[in-house]
């Protein structure tokens, strides 16, 4: 690491020492400085005698003893030049202040890049080849004089030390590492002062590729690449050992080519990249270099929708007779995300094998996106309980390596299921609580921070559609939600337009996102959720609109979908729908039956608003049952006062007020008809209050099905 500034090595011996020690010091430090070289010469040789004398208060064997033997050799090795040069960093090392410090370091982060405050967007210029300045070179040419004032004297080994703490912070932790600007203010004193030190470029691509700045991260892979090439001996067997070597480099540097294009969307240049290190891997026989490119094509054509399983299998087949753990367990869970349409069951057995993997081989990364993957699976089955333990198991991981606590994709996932789950439940305090960890966590530059953001706008939208107050802001937050997921705002937008009584609109983009999914199917199973999602918008869309027939069938496909897959929490809400159909078209008995088969489920798994809603459609086929057979109407009534209650606190608690309205309104006429007069009258105002305030957005009696 570089040398602290005055002021801080004074914090660092008031906190361990007394003030007088620290006195001591700075007046032996001024002693110094006021003597000149011959202060300095006497400065080394009275730390000589200091472990020379008998008894010596530090021994020379101990590491302080080591470390001043050390010292004093080096600095008897210095010509009177290079003491002068010594002397007269010390006297610019004395003479800055803190607040000129400060200065300095302010000035040279804003000649790079602005940033502005709060984790907004960063105002980062697009660097080119000629004209425009990377993100690493200043505006000017600094003099010799400023830059004897920064602290830019790093020894290679400090160096070294930088390069890799900041290196695997920028992989597993990015929050954790030096802010963009001045990370890369600290690279440029380091190539100055050690030019030819490759790793420094490559510390400089990762810190380009965080904030986006494309040109600028190619230009230093390429110098990182070159400056590591070995240049040729006159002996032909070094000469053939240097070139195995050079090109073994350029195998690698053709992968990490095609990452970079990869992060950029470029998928043409990443593919040409990586047949250019097949081509040399297989050249020299290389397998190792050849399975990481059969993972990384296996990425390209799963990202392009096409069917990769087979390179896959392929890969995965490869890396166990190579014996390469890491590319097993990588292409382990690649195998699930590709195959997520097959049965909870098989896949949970697939990621069990993986795990004997991550343990064996104490595989940290690879740990952390077996729960992730676990959680999501759970997810999906409609188990929220067992996704939120799966993601509380990774965030209280012992994810410590080398120093740095693991903070990447996964735990990003983990807080955004967390986030889900406590917003569903109507914990928002709670969610947006987790949120903002999540935005300390994972900043704006970050490249996971899209994850968190799209998790905002849709608990966002999911609060002010409970609440009735579909406004401009609603429709902004469907926006920001296109960003980031194209799909998902889609189905977003159709339930505004549901709500607003749009119904033709809402028709017109089932419509195209059906043949969009359909499309996509051909090549890419990873549909399950949004396929969902159309089936039951639409037979809702088709209800509302008069059409009962081609409802049943869109709810029916929605049902057939989940059973093939054993999704149980899917199946029994297809079957709410479905039973909620069955009421609507006087078949309260059959609706009943459905509602009675599957309300367990919806009570243990499901979420607070599906809960609630379920059970006003219970209480609504009990109140009808009862007066098709004319039989026990007053315990029915009675059932359904509770029932209603119950649902009332659940709509009160996710401030669904839409859905508060037609609780109260069934209260007062269940009072009624059980003579409860003041019950009766307390409802209906409620009814009115919430009305004046939320009112109805279209003339239908009924806006929704569930």
């Amino acid at each position: 690491m570089p040398d602290m500034s005055l002021s801080e090595l004074n914090d660092r011996i008031s906190s361990i020492g007394s003030k007088n020690m620290c006195n001591m010091f700075n007046s032996r430090l001024a002693q110094v400085q006021e003597n000149e070289l011959e202060g300095l010469t006497l400065f080394f040789n009275s730390m000589e005698a200091t472990i020379s004398v008998s008894p010596s208060p530090v021994s020379q064997s101990s590491t302080i003893g080591l470390f001043i033997r050390r010292m004093n050799v080096a600095f008897n090795r210095l010509s009177f030049s290079q003491l002068c040069k010594l002397y007269t960093r010390f006297q610019d090392y004395m003479k800055i202040s803190p607040a000129e410090q400060s200065k300095e370091d302010t000035d040279d982060m804003n000649t790079s890049m602005d940033l502005t405050e709060g984790g907004k967007e960063m105002d980062v210029e697009q660097p080119t080849r000629e004209g425009v300045r990377f993100l690493d070179e200043p505006d000017e040419v600094q003099s010799d004089e400023k830059n004897l004032l920064l602290p830019s004297a790093y020894s290679r080994r400090q160096a070294h030390h930088f390069i890799d703490q900041q290196a695997a912070l920028l992989q597993h932790n990015d929050s954790a590492a030096l802010p963009p600007n001045e990370l890369q203010k600290i690279i440029r004193q380091i190539l100055k002062t050690n030019p030819g030190l490759a790793e420094a470029h490559f510390l400089s691509y990762l810190n380009n590729m965080r904030v986006g700045e494309f040109n600028a991260a190619q230009h230093h892979l390429y110098h990182f690449f070159d400056r590591h090439l070995v240049f040729l001996s006159q002996s032909s067997k070094e000469a053939k050992d240097q070139d195995d070597e050079n090109n073994k480099r350029f195998r690698y540097a053709a992968l990490n080519l095609a990452r970079l294009h990869y992060q950029f969307g470029h998928r043409e240049e990443a593919l040409a990249a990586i047949k250019e290190a097949v081509r040399m891997a297989q050249e020299a026989n290389d397998n190792i270099c050849l399975q990481y490119a059969l993972g990384w094509m296996q990425r390209l054509g799963r990202n392009k929708g096409n069917d990769s399983s087979i390179l896959t299998e392929r890969n995965l087949t490869r890396s166990a007779e190579l014996n390469l753990p890491y590319i097993m367990a990588l292409s382990i869970h690649s195998y699930t995300q590709i195959n997520v349409s097959t049965k909870p069951s098989r896949l949970f057995d697939f990621l069990m094998k993986g795990e004997l993997l991550h343990f064996q081989h104490a595989m940290l990364d690879i740990m952390t996106m077996g729960f992730a993957q676990k959680a999501a699976l759970w997810s999906k089955a409609g188990n929220g309980e067992l996704c939120s333990l799966n993601c509380q198991q990774l965030l209280n991981l012992e994810s410590t390596e080398n120093g740095v606590y693991h903070m990447d994709e996964p735990e990003c996932i983990a807080l955004c299921n967390l986030v889900h789950e406590h917003a569903s439940k109507g914990l928002y305090d709670a969610a947006f609580e987790i949120l903002n960890f999540a935005k300390q966590s994972f900043p704006h530059p970050s490249q996971h921070a899209r994850l968190w953001q799209l998790t905002e706008q849709i608990v966002l939208f999911e609060k002010a559609m409970n609440s009735g107050n579909v406004s401009h802001t609603t429709e902004e937050y469907v926006a920001n939600m296109g960003a980031l997921d194209e799909h998902e705002a889609k189905i977003r937008q159709i339930e505004i337009l549901k709500h607003r009584g749009s119904y033709e609109g809402a028709i017109n983009l089932l419509l195209q996102l059906d043949k969009e999914k359909l499309m996509k199917n051909k090549v890419n199973h990873n549909i399950f959720a949004s396929l969902f999602k159309i089936f039951l918008i639409s037979g809702e869309v088709d209800f509302l609109m008069g059409h009962s027939s081609l409802a049943i069938v869109h709810i029916l496909n929605a049902l057939v979908l989940a059973t093939e897959r054993e999704l149980t929490y899917s199946i029994a809400l297809a079957t709410m729908y479905l039973a909620a159909l069955q009421f609507h078209i006087s078949m309260p008995c059959h609706a009943l039956e459905l509602i009675s088969n599957e309300l367990h489920l919806i009570y243990t798994h499901g979420s607070l608003f599906d809960t609630a809603r379920t059970l006003l459609l219970y209480a609504r086929c009990l109140v009808s049952v009862a007066a098709l057979n004319k039989d026990n109407q007053t315990s029915a009534h009675l059932s359904a006062v509770e029932l209603c209650l119950t649902a009332c606190t659940m709509f009160k608690t996710l401030e669904a007020n839409r859905r508060l309205k037609d609780v109260y309104y069934f209260q007062a006429r269940l009072y009624n008809d059980l003579g409860y007069m003041q019950e009766r009258n307390d409802s209906a105002l409620q009814f009115k209050l919430l009305e004046e305030q939320y009112p109805s957005q279209t003339g239908a009696t009924i806006n929704y099905l569930l």
